[in-house]
């Protein structure tokens, strides 16, 4: 969460970087999350609750934007360097890229078409693949 372009954009006195404060609480809600599913599992006998932890593939996306084909994480494809969300974002802003397949983020807070297929194909073969 502290990596989203809106975040970066309201860190502005500290070089728009990513306000780690925020990432360390998103991870120690995960660890919590992990260990309801874990207590879950336990308890309900009968199903089964799967932890997918999309936080981990995103956030090495965003640290790692080349490693997966994006140009940037830091940006998003709607892009003035302000707050910009979904509607403003169309072919009547001037700012809007002309590719969103390079950038991690849509807008200030929404993951890219291309961003959300990675993180679903992550999920989908780590995680879901054990109910086929």
């Amino acid at each position: 969460m502290g990596c989203l372009p809106l975040e970066r954009t309201a860190n502005f006195l500290r070089g728009r970087s990513c306000i780690e404060k925020y990432n360390e609480i998103s991870k120690a809600f995960n660890v919590k999350l992990q260990n309801l599913v874990h207590k879950l599992n336990m308890e309900l006998q009968g199903i089964r609750v799967v932890f997918s932890n999309p936080y981990d593939i995103l956030l090495d996306m965003i640290q790692h934007p080349s490693k997966y084909g994006f140009e940037s994480a830091a940006t998003a494809c709607c892009a003035s360097g302000t707050v910009e969300l979904s509607y403003i974002c169309n072919q009547f802003n001037p700012l809007t890229c002309f590719d969103a397949n390079k950038y991690v983020f849509w807008d200030s807070f929404h993951p890219t078409e291309k961003t959300n297929r990675i993180i679903a194909d992550y999920v989908f073969k780590n995680f879901l693949a054990q109910f086929l």
